[in-house]
């Protein structure tokens, strides 16, 4: 079977490969009762999560070139300091607390409540910035699931077409260490990560559909 997807190109050439597909951690939280006895526990999972993507994120700034540009380390910065707000940080230990629920739910609740407050604020760049919130929040959810928060090497890069919902500048930082044929992202929110992909040096194509539905053979992780 054959079809065709169009998208924006933004930057030149053409990659032929397998597609691999990152699977989006928000679309796999559930949603379950945590003992009584257990909540210690499951407040103790979730600051372990935040304390390992801040130690992810300070890594990421760490190895950052001398030369690199200023606005990588403003984006790392950025998440940084989301980790550190408390409406992100705390808020969810009570929902925990409350609720008994998993520290995977009371986390996307909190978000949800967040980006609904972005999307009231009337200056676009502003209401934007609720898609960084969301990146943060996938990061410490595949912690919590048990992901690696890394991108991991995967056997013969060259021939492979990374496929995700979206991506983070720190992610996209990382990406310097592999070498994908390309990279396909499926969300149409703004490409504000694009002054990156020179750092990457890797084929990007912006699509406004659903590449998903079409993707008979996948690998997740």
């Amino acid at each position: 079977m054959s079809f065709s997807i169009h998208g924006v190109g933004v930057s030149n050439g053409i990659a032929i490969g397998h597609a691999h597909l990152v699977s989006h951690a928000l679309l796999e939280v559930v949603h379950y009762q945590v003992p009584k006895h257990l909540i210690d526990q499951e407040l103790a999972r979730f600051d372990q999560a935040i304390n390992t993507v801040k130690h992810d994120l300070e890594t990421v700034k760490a190895q950052l070139p001398s030369k690199s540009p200023a606005e990588l380390t403003a984006f790392i910065n950025t998440h940084l300091m989301i980790l550190n707000d408390h409406t992100l940080a705390e808020d969810p230990k009570l929902t925990i607390k409350n609720e008994h629920c998993n520290a995977e739910w009371a986390l996307k609740q909190q978000m949800e409540s967040i980006v609904e407050q972005f999307d009231q604020i009337e200056d676009e760049y502003l209401r934007e910035r609720k898609h960084d919130v969301v990146q943060v929040v996938e990061r410490i959810i595949k912690v919590l699931l048990g992901r690696p928060s890394q991108v991991p090497v995967l056997e013969q890069e060259k021939a492979i077409i990374l496929v995700a919902h979206d991506i983070s500048p720190a992610d996209a930082i990382q990406f310097k260490h592999h070498q994908f044929a390309a990279f396909v992202r499926m969300s149409a929110a703004q490409p504000r990560i694009l002054p990156f992909w020179h750092v990457v040096s890797i084929f990007h194509l912006l699509l406004r559909c659903n590449v998903q539905e079409h993707l008979s053979a996948m690998v997740n992780y």
